[in-house]
């Protein structure tokens, strides 16, 4: 059963981002592969940009597209061969989430975005996903 994450953050899209950028560095660590799910063209570009930028030592290997390994940046609804890890950026939870090991939601502050993230955890809750929640909104500052 996919495993599902909550990392509420503090701060605009563009912490949200920075945030995306560690997790998707991290889980290149241990060899994952990561869709970003983003909800524009101009996301997918800041993203892209933001990753290219992240850090001057090491290389993430990322695309915009969803045939793009290990590190794809979408905004289609389409998963292609992805299936290790889903950080969602979208408010809605597309509905092919299932095939993914896990699932990262990252909420920040926008109030109907927020809301729908709330909406997202009650729909998981219900079905019985193993959540967690990470509340960053102190500790994590880019």
């Amino acid at each position: 059963m996919t495993d599902v994450s909550f990392y509420k953050l503090s701060g605009n899209l563009q912490v949200a981002l920075a945030l995306v950028c560690q997790l998707a560095q991290k889980a290149l660590k241990t060899n994952q592969q990561v869709l970003c799910l983003v909800d524009s063209h101009e996301t997918a570009e800041q993203l892209n940009k933001m990753l290219w930028d992240f850090q001057a030592s090491s290389f993430v290997p990322h695309g915009i597209g969803a045939d793009q390994m290990p590190i794809a940046i979408t905004v289609e609804s389409n998963p292609a061969d992805h299936h290790s890890i889903l950080i969602n950026l979208q408010a809605e939870i597309p509905t092919w989430f299932s095939r993914f090991e896990r699932v990262m939601e990252i909420i920040y502050q926008q109030p109907e975005y927020e809301q729908a993230k709330r909406d997202n955890f009650k729909f998981y809750k219900e079905r019985g996903y193993p959540l967690s929640f990470h509340d960053l909104s102190e500790k994590f500052k880019p």
